[in-house]
């Protein structure tokens, strides 16, 4: 069958275990909360920050900064430990409240830039998924041509219902099952655009690298940069309507191929973590249904 016979790009077998390894802890998580326990601990390894610390437990950065009361989210030490609020469920995204839902959406977030030589408030704004006005009126800039190296810039971090938005339009166009796509995105980003795991998967749709590049020239035919918003909406989406295409149908098999790498998938069948990923995305699909 075409699709099968070239290996299956990222997230394939590299660039997948970070995803692993969240969904293993969001299923602890979820025992827990459904038990009623306590907050979890985590001790802060290198190379992690608030956002990719939020991602792996399934909640928010807001959340764990205020729990454990950090003056300065953007710096965490190295052997810190860390209360995590168990939070496994998805927000409540409807006007009636779903059964043992209280999360409210993530407040718009805020994260900061240190400009470099050559850069240029476009171009940063550009990459960021703002406009360059926005971008000048929350740093107080009046000559948009005109930014200092090693200015600190504020960057608004797009609000999640923007997210959702895009999720709704991109499901909409690759004819893509909304509650689908808002579960996927949900279990790799929280739907926030500004996560970068360990591995290299960017943004919202977790898309590594290799993803990125397979999915702009060989199914929409252009080049597209992953750390743009829309560009890794559109791309998250449109590889996963692949992957339902050359699973013929299979939802389930098209979402253990977005975790795990369809062609190892249909070499090795589901991998134990693979089985707990998909069981989470038909959850929160069940949840976003409602």
């Amino acid at each position: 069958m075409v699709g099968f016979d070239r290996p299956t790009p990222a997230p394939a077998d590299a660039g997948s275990r970070s995803r692993r390894q969240g969904a293993a802890v969001l299923v602890v998580v979820a025992a827990l909360a459904a038990g009623g326990l306590a907050d979890v601990g985590h001790v802060v390894a290198p190379g992690e920050s608030l956002f990719t610390i939020a991602r792996t437990y399934a909640t928010t950065p807001q959340a764990i900064a205020e729990v454990n009361h950090l003056a300065t989210p953007n710096l965490i030490v190295i052997g810190t430990q860390l209360r995590i609020p168990t939070s496994p469920a998805p927000p409540d995204l409807k006007p009636a409240p779903l059964p043992g839902t209280n999360l409210p959406l993530p407040a718009p977030q805020l994260v900061t830039y240190t400009v470099k030589r050559g850069d240029n408030l476009i171009a940063i704004a550009a990459h960021y998924s703002v406009t360059p006005a926005a971008l000048a009126t929350l740093n107080g800039i009046t000559k948009l041509r005109l930014i200092q190296v090693g200015k600190v810039l504020k960057i608004p971090v797009p609000a999640p219902a923007t997210v959702e938005t895009l999720l709704e339009k991109y499901a909409a166009t690759y004819k893509v099952e909304t509650a689908l796509i808002k579960a996927l995105a949900w279990q790799e980003s929280g739907w926030q655009q500004q996560v970068i795991s360990d591995m290299g998967a960017v943004g919202v749709m977790q898309l590594m690298p290799e993803t990125g590049r397979f999915t702009g020239e060989t199914i929409l035919q252009r080049a597209i940069d992953t750390a743009n918003l829309e560009h890794n909406v559109e791309a998250g989406v449109a590889f996963l309507a692949y992957l339902i295409r050359q699973a013929k149908g299979d939802v389930a098999l098209a979402v253990a191929g977005y975790y795990q790498g369809l062609r190892s998938v249909m070499q090795k069948g589901m991998k134990a973590d693979t089985k707990r990923y998909v069981a989470n995305v038909m959850a929160l699909k069940q949840r976003f249904s409602s």
